[in-house]
C-alpha cells in the first residue's frame, strides 16, 4: 500500500512536501496563539523583585555613563510575543528600565558551536565604529555598524537584542508571492528543471554557465520582478519625507554590510540571513563569520564578492548605487587603515582570528581532514602565530585594495586616463551585479531577488 502511494520521482515527493509544510505551517499559526502571557509561562519570573540589576547595553559606547544616570531592570513585559523566521521559532522578552524605556530581546536555544562567533564579529566592529568616529570622512557620513546586544546566559541559551520592526528580505518577497498568489519556490523549482541537463553531464562546463545565465534571465523577465522590494518600502512606510530617511539609512547599513563581508569574505548571505528594521534601515545578519578550509585559512568560493542584487539597485536607484553606497565603502576603508588606525586593526583582527581558529580547532568537521590540534599540543605555536598572521595580512591588503589612496599632482597628471580613487569599489559593486556572476550562484540564495 505504501509503495503505490508513495512518489515515484524527487520532484513529487518535493511538491507533497511542499504541500505538507503548508498546512503544518498554517495549523501552528492557527492553532497557537501569536502572544504568550508572562503570568502564565513563567510564575517565578513575573514575581521576581529585582534589585540593583541594570538593563544590558549601557555601557558599549564611549561616553561613561554615570552612577545616578544607570537605568536599572524594573520589570519583564506582561506579553511574551513568539517570534517565527525562517522554521525557527523564539520568544521575545520586554526589559522595562526605571525610566519607562523598553528594551526587546528574543531568547535563543539549542546553539550551534559558531553562536559564539557572532559575539566576537560585533565585538570587532564595536572597535571599528570607534575607528569610524574618529575618521572625518566616516564621520561626517554617519557611518556605524549597527551592533545589537548579546547576553549569554548559559552555553546553551542566549538573549539577543531585538526590534520590533524586524524583517528579512526572504519575507518580502514570500509577502509579495503570497499578495499576488504566486508559489515563492517556482523560481528555484524552474532554475533546477533547466540545469537537468547539467547534472546529467550531458554538456561542457562552457555550455553550463550559458544555460544558467539563460534561465536567470527568463527567471528575472517572467517571475521575480525588480520592483518587489521598493513596493513593499512605498506600502509600508509613511511619507516621501520617511522613504528618504531611511533609503539614505538603509544604503550607509548596506554598504557597511558589504564592506564587512568583503573585508572577512564572508558568504551564504541568503535573504532569509539578513534582517532590517523598517523604521530606522539598521541592518543584522544572522550566521555571519568567516568560513575556514583545511589549513585554518578564510575560504571563499562565491562569484560574487557581497550581496547587492537588482531589488535592491532598482531601489536604491543607480545614483544610490554610485552615489551613498560606493562612496560609505570607500569612506569606511579608508578609516580603517589610515596610518592613525591601521595598527590598531592589524591586532584587533589578530585577536579576532586567535580566538576564531581555537574554536574553529575544536568544532571541525568530521570529514574534514586531520591537522594537529590546539589545546592538543601537537600544533607549534609558531604555526599557530603564522596562521594568524597570514589571514590579518590577507585582511588588510583586501582592504588597502578598495581604500581611496592620496596621489600626488605629479602621480595623478602622470596616469593617462586619470584613474577614479573608488575604483577599487567601484569594480566590487560591478562584479556584485553582473547577471553572469549571479547566475553562478546557488538558487537558494535567491540571485535574481
Amino acid at each position: 500500500m505504501l509503495a503505490a502511494t508513495f512518489p515515484a520521482t524527487l520532484s513529487d515527493l518535493t511538491e507533497r512536501l511542499k504541500h505538507w509544510k503548508n498546512i503544518l505551517q498554517s495549523n501552528v499559526e492557527d492553532r497557537f496563539p501569536a502572544v504568550l502571557k508572562l503570568e502564565e509561562e513563567s510564575r517565578v519570573l513575573r514575581d521576581f523583585h529585582v534589585v540593583e540589576v541594570e538593563v544590558p547595553g549601557q555601557y558599549f559606547t564611549d561616553q561613561e555613563v554615570a552612577p545616578d544616570h544607570t537605568v536599572k531592570l524594573d520589570r519583564v513585559g506582561a506579553d511574551v510575543p513568539i517570534v517565527r523566521r525562517h522554521g525557527s521559532s523564539f520568544r521575545r522578552l520586554t526589559l522595562i528600565g526605571s525610566d519607562g524605556s523598553q528594551r526587546h530581546f528574543i531568547v535563543q536555544t539549542s546553539l550551534t558551536p559558531n553562536a559564539r562567533s557572532d559575539e566576537r564579529i560585533l565585538q570587532l566592529f564595536r572597535v571599528m565604529n570607534r575607528m569610524f568616529d574618529k575618521h572625518k570622512e566616516s564621520r561626517r557620513r554617519h557611518i556605524n555598524i549597527h551592533t545589537p546586544i548579546i547576553i549569554p546566559v548559559w552555553s546553551q541559551v542566549r538573549m539577543v537584542e531585538d526590534d520590533l520592526t524586524y524583517s528579512t528580505f526572504l519575507e518580502v518577497y514570500e509577502n509579495h508571492c503570497s499578495r499576488n498568489n504566486k508559489e515563492a519556490d517556482l523560481p528555484i523549482a524552474y532554475f533546477k528543471e533547466q540545469l537537468n541537463q547539467a547534472i546529467s553531464g550531458q554538456i561542457s562546463p562552457e555550455t553550463v554557465v550559458d544555460l544558467r545565465l539563460q534561465a536567470y534571465n527568463h527567471i528575472t523577465k517572467d517571475y521575480v520582478f525588480d520592483s518587489i522590494f521598493s513596493q513593499y518600502m512605498y506600502k509600508t512606510l509613511l511619507s516621501g519625507h520617511h522613504m528618504w530617511a531611511f533609503k539614505k539609512q538603509f544604503a550607509i547599513q548596506l554598504a557597511l554590510s558589504s564592506f564587512t563581508s568583503f573585508m572577512l569574505q564572508i558568504g551564504g548571505r541568503s535573504p532569509n540571513k539578513i534582517l532590517f528594521a523598517k523604521n530606522t534601515g539598521k541592518i543584522f545578519q544572522t550566521d555571519f563569520h568567516p568560513a575556514y578550509d583545511a589549513n585554518g585559512m578564510i575560504e571563499f568560493n562565491e562569484p560574487v564578492p557581497f550581496r547587492l542584487t537588482r531589488n535592491l539597485q532598482a531601489f536604491f536607484s543607480h545614483f544610490g548605487v554610485e552615489g551613498l553606497i560606493v562612496s560609505s565603502m570607500c569612506a569606511a576603508a579608508q578609516a580603517v587603515v589610515s596610518p592613525k588606525q591601521s595598527q590598531h586593526l592589524w591586532h584587533h583582527l589578530a585577536m579576532f582570528f586567535r580566538d576564531e581558529l581555537l574554536s574553529w580547532s575544536w568544532r571541525r568537521p568530521l570529514g574534514m581532514p586531520l591537522a594537529p590540534v590546539v589545546g592538543g599540543g601537537t600544533l607549534n605555536p609558531v604555526e599557530f602565530r603564522q596562521k594568524i598572521t597570514t589571514n590579518v595580512e590577507q585582511v588588510i591588503g583586501r582592504i588597502n585594495g578598495i581604500a581611496p589612496q592620496f596621489i600626488s599632482e605629479e602621480e595623478e597628471n602622470s596616469v593617462d586616463p586619470p584613474q577614479s580613487v573608488q575604483r577599487g569599489v567601484t569594480e566590487l559593486v560591478e562584479a556584485a551585479l553582473t547577471p553572469r556572476n549571479l547566475c553562478m550562484m546557488d538558487p537558494t540564495w535567491h540571485p535574481w531577488f
